[in-house]
């Protein structure tokens, strides 16, 4: 019985059947202003008689987390009550009445252990449906629209504080990186980086766990915020990483930090054990949407985590400025201009517990290994320094 059911209350359309036997007996509905729990008193041989009591939302909860009864509700209602006889045979006319809930006689009224058998699912949400459609607010707002949907995690309508912060904090600064603004030499994103970029949420909402994160700037005469361009990036590569090669390609186009919040943003979805769904809008009706499975999730994670590796051993002769075996490390000013330091070698560390001691500053020839790691991905290169030998000889 999901539809519109017509009744003196105007159209009502029904939301939540609460309870069902031959039919609903129980159910939620709304008009064009007003949520309602129904309730059937009694079937007759001409008319249904219905009950219908106005219900704020924090009530409807309270009914299905099984913390109010249906009898509860209805001799404790927040407002008038709404007695209904709706036909069932033809030439009879639907009536309504207006009782308070003090006068709500004794008959009508369910058990006392009348709870809602929902209350006890593990699969409840206390989440409202979705406010709007993402085109409808974000037309109406001029904003850009990014619904962000978790579904099926370890608990289905509910996300931890950790990784609900997790999320909204990889998401904000994928879009600050993808603002070719915040380049490769700067510790933090600019100014004017953050003030277009920067996002709101501005709902929650059930899908299984959804989160609507609006732009916060309002869009020009053309209908584009300044966040637009970061969420359609940000959109693709959602998409993209469906696909190895379509990914591969776009992390190449944009910069290695965005690469890393990107995949740290995937990670805390992957955490919660859950999917994704997403859709984005912008206010000149822009629109992208699709779903990673956990397969996409975490193959996407690992193709953003893929590393190659490349050993190399060579002499270097320079000053040895610092050795630090609590910390072990090592610094030394190469002869080629060039600086060197990393972690040392066991050998080392075994040469200096046993009593050895390096006069720094000291003139070496050291024998250092080389490790550089290239991100697959993104080609940004790391190189790691390792201390294998020492001669310390006159040069």
């Amino acid at each position: 019985m999901y539809g519109d059911l017509y009744t003196p209350l105007g159209p009502l359309k029904v939301l939540d059947i609460i309870f069902y036997y031959d039919g609903p007996r129980i159910f939620t509905c709304r008009n064009n202003s007003t949520e309602f729990l129904a309730f059937l008193v009694d079937e007759l041989e001409k008319s249904d008689h219905w009950l219908f009591i106005p219900v704020s939302k924090s009530r409807v909860n309270e009914i299905k987390r099984g913390s109010k009864s249906i009898r509860d509700a209805i001799t404790n209602a927040e407002d008038h009550l709404f007695e209904v006889h709706l036909p069932v045979t033809e030439g009879f006319k639907p009536t309504i009445d207006i009782l308070c809930r003090g006068d709500v006689p004794d008959e009508y009224l369910p058990d006392e252990d009348s709870f809602a058998p929902l209350s006890t699912a593990n699969d409840y949400s206390e989440l409202q449906p979705k406010p709007s459609s993402a085109m409808e607010e974000a037309i109406e707002s001029r904003r850009d629209v990014l619904d962000i949907a978790i579904e099926g995690g370890e608990e289905a309508y509910e996300l931890s504080c950790r990784s609900l912060g997790e999320t909204l904090t990889s998401i904000q600064y994928t879009l600050y990186s993808l603002d070719p603004r915040w380049t490769s030499n700067l510790r933090k994103p600019p100014v004017a980086v953050v003030e277009d970029n920067s996002a709101n949420v501005t709902s929650l909402f059930e899908s299984s766990f959804g989160i609507r994160i609006k732009s916060k700037k309002s869009a020009n005469v053309f209908n584009i915020t300044p966040a637009t361009e970061a969420m359609n990036q940000l959109s693709d590569l959602l998409i993209h990483s469906q696909n190895h090669e379509l990914l591969r390609q776009n992390i190449k186009e944009i910069n290695p930090r965005a690469a890393q919040w990107y995949k740290k943003f995937l990670n805390s979805v992957q955490s919660t054990s859950g999917s994704l769904k997403f859709e984005w809008v912008s206010p000149n009706s822009g629109r992208k949407l699709d779903s990673l499975s956990k397969e996409q999730l975490n193959s996407a994670i690992e193709l953003l985590a893929e590393n190659t590796e490349i050993l190399n051993e060579m002499n270097i002769k320079g000053k040895l400025i610092a050795i630090n075996l609590k910390r072990n490390t090592f610094y030394i000013e190469g002869d080629d201009e060039n600086d060197y330091s990393g972690n040392l070698s066991e050998q080392i560390k075994s040469i200096v517990l046993s009593g050895f001691t390096f006069e720094v500053p000291m003139e070496v020839n050291a024998l250092i290994e080389s490790k550089k790691v290239i991100n697959t991905s993104t080609n940004k290169e790391k190189i790691f320094y390792k201390l294998l030998e020492v001669d310390t000889k006159p040069l």
